[in-house]
C-alpha cells in the first residue's frame, strides 16, 4: 500500500513556501467555489403568471363560448396565434434552460414554473 505524505503531495504540485501564495494555488482554491445565485420569488411568480395567461389562451381556443374560440373570426385567429406562439416560446425556453441549466439557473426557474402552470391550466 502506498501512502502519500504531506511532503509528497507538496512536491507533486511544485509548491515552494513563500509569504505570498502562488497564482495557481489561489486559482485552484477559488475555482472550486461557484458563485451563489439566490433564487428569486419574482422569477417564479413571473413564470406562473405568464404560464397562466398562455394556458388560458390555449384553453380558450377550444371553448365555443370564449371570445377567441372557434368561429370567432379574426379575434380567434389573433388570440389563437398568440397563444400558440407563447407555447412555442415557452417550450424553446425550457429546452434551452435544460441544455444550459448550470449557466442559466434563473431561466430554468422561470421556464419550469411557466410550463408547469400551462400544463395545470390545460389539465383542469
Amino acid at each position: 500500500m502506498y501512502i502519500n505524505s504531506f511532503e509528497d503531495r507538496i512536491d507533486r504540485i511544485d509548491w515552494q513556501p513563500s509569504a505570498v501564495p502562488t497564482r495557481k494555488m489561489i486559482d485552484s482554491m477559488l475555482g472550486s467555489r461557484q458563485p451563489r445565485q439566490p433564487r428569486s420569488a419574482v422569477l417564479s411568480l413571473a413564470g406562473a403568471l405568464t404560464g397562466l395567461v398562455i394556458g388560458v389562451g390555449l384553453k380558450g381556443m377550444v371553448l365555443p363560448g370564449s371570445p377567441w374560440g372557434p368561429g370567432t373570426g379574426l379575434a380567434g385567429a389573433a388570440g389563437g396565434s398568440l397563444a400558440l406562439a407563447g407555447l412555442a416560446v415557452s417550450a424553446l425556453a425550457a429546452l434551452f434552460a435544460a441544455a444550459k441549466g448550470k449557466r442559466a439557473p434563473r431561466l430554468m426557474q422561470f421556464a419550469s414554473m411557466n410550463l408547469l402552470m400551462i400544463m395545470m391550466v390545460l389539465w383542469s
